[in-house]
């Protein structure tokens, strides 16, 4: 779709999931999603999606992560005089500043420091301000998209070396990042973007408890495949099914509307001419009103000015979209000239359908003969419509069948451990 042609609606499905993980004794990341409520909202700041993942012993980096959060929502949405790729990047800088200030005061929130990926969905395209090794991905039909490059000295090194970012040597720790909020002293925020959105453009923005357990390939099919709301689940539960080493925290939104025309948002903030009419005739009785009150007849004065405050007020209604909804950044935005860090493709494949096969088998060894012992009724339903899909070569069907089972089996888990505990 050509960006300067069309334009997408606001409309978007979303969802936010937050996980401790199974190692972990708290949960140091955080998330917030902010959608747009007017019209001129929208145009001028879009949604706003952001993810961030703390560092720093004790709750520092729970504390850190929110107050990333935080501070980058209130920053964001007040700098109402800066463009939205100005506001974006600065108020990752306010938040760097607030997290540093809180460290310098108290010492038991010392060298705290956090990941953040903010991005927004605007109708012109999306804008991530980023600093870190959290990710945000784009799914477009059958292929997912980095957005973002990893402050990591894994990524550091692969790109001194232009060994490509999958390549890295073994040897080279994957969890030591490069930069973050907080303990770096002299930040810079990356800002990428703008990416052109078109319907069913997926987005995911997540901490490293997801994408160092589950594959760029994996998180593509399920993301292409589920609503949003299904793949946060199955992506967190995959994510804890082989370990759950670290919190998970995944944020996905959808577009979800049909493209509008670039003419039919121009006409959204033009005044339409029944406007002007109605403004003709305000500008007529509000004449009369101070003529009549200059020839001193009372009574016509106030009729005329008691009209003028109607149609006025009429005429405001009218045109309040044209006039207050508008935004002065709609048009700022040039287009970004960088590519996606990798592009893996994510067509449903028979090797992912075994491997979450395994996984179900594995799920149902553990429940069984232990203290765990769940009712499987309906993940065994769902199973057999997956060995029925394989046998049709349907792999959409079997994906979607063996996620179903796990999912349910993991609901089911987690309250046998409610009631235990």
């Amino acid at each position: 779709m050509d960006q300067d042609s069309a334009y997408w609606k606001k409309e978007v499905r979303y969802t936010a999931l937050s996980d401790i993980g199974l190692r972990r004794a708290n949960n140091q990341d955080s998330c917030e999603v902010k959608i747009a409520t007017t019209t001129r909202q929208w145009l001028d700041r879009g949604h706003l999606f952001i993810v961030a993942d703390g560092m720093g012993a004790h709750v520092a980096g729970e504390v850190a992560s929110r107050l990333a959060v935080e501070t980058v929502v209130q920053s964001y949405f007040k700098r109402t005089n800066e463009s939205p790729s100005q506001a974006l990047v600065q108020a990752v800088y306010d938040a760097h500043r607030v997290i540093k200030e809180k460290s310098r005061r108290e010492d038991a929130y010392r060298d705290m420091g956090t990941t953040c990926d903010a991005f927004t969905m605007l109708p012109q395209g999306l804008l991530i301000a980023h600093v870190g090794d959290s990710r945000v991905y784009r799914v477009r039909g059958q292929v997912i998209e980095q957005l973002t490059f990893d402050h990591s000295l894994v990524w550091e090194v692969c790109l001194a070396t232009d060994l490509p970012f999958n390549q890295a040597p073994s040897y080279i720790p994957k969890n030591q990042i490069t930069r973050s909020l907080g303990p770096t002293e002299k930040l810079v925020v990356d800002l990428e973007g703008p990416y052109p959105i078109t319907v069913g453009d997926i987005f995911l923005a997540c901490s490293d408890g997801l994408s160092g357990q589950v594959s760029d390939c994996e998180i593509g099919e399920l993301l292409a495949i589920f609503p949003p709301e299904t793949a946060a689940e199955t992506l967190v539960n995959l994510a804890n099914l082989r370990g759950g080493p670290d919190n998970i925290t995944v944020v996905i939104a959808q577009a979800s509307e049909s493209p509008k025309a670039t003419q039919e948002v121009d006409a959204e903030l033009t005044i339409p001419l029944s406007s002007w009419a109605v403004l003709g005739i305000t500008a007529f009785f509000g004449i009369g009103a101070v003529l009549g009150f200059t020839l001193g007849n009372v009574q016509i004065s106030g009729l005329f000015a008691t009209i003028a405050v109607l149609t006025a007020f009429f005429f405001l209604t009218l045109a309040k979209k044209s006039l207050f909804e508008g935004s002065p950044f709609f048009q700022t935005l040039q287009s970004g000239n960088k590519i996606p860090y990798t592009k893996t493709s994510c067509v449903p494949s028979y090797e992912f359908v075994a491997t979450l096969s395994g996984i179900l088998q594995e799920l149902r060894s553990a429940t069984k003969g232990h203290q765990f012992i769940v009712n499987s009724d309906e993940a065994n339903q769902y199973e057999k419509k997956a060995v029925n899909a394989v046998k049709s070569q349907d792999m959409v069907t079997a994906i979607k069948n063996y996620a179903w089972a796990i999912n349910h089996l993991m609901r089911e888990l987690k309250k046998l451990s409610a009631k235990k505990k």
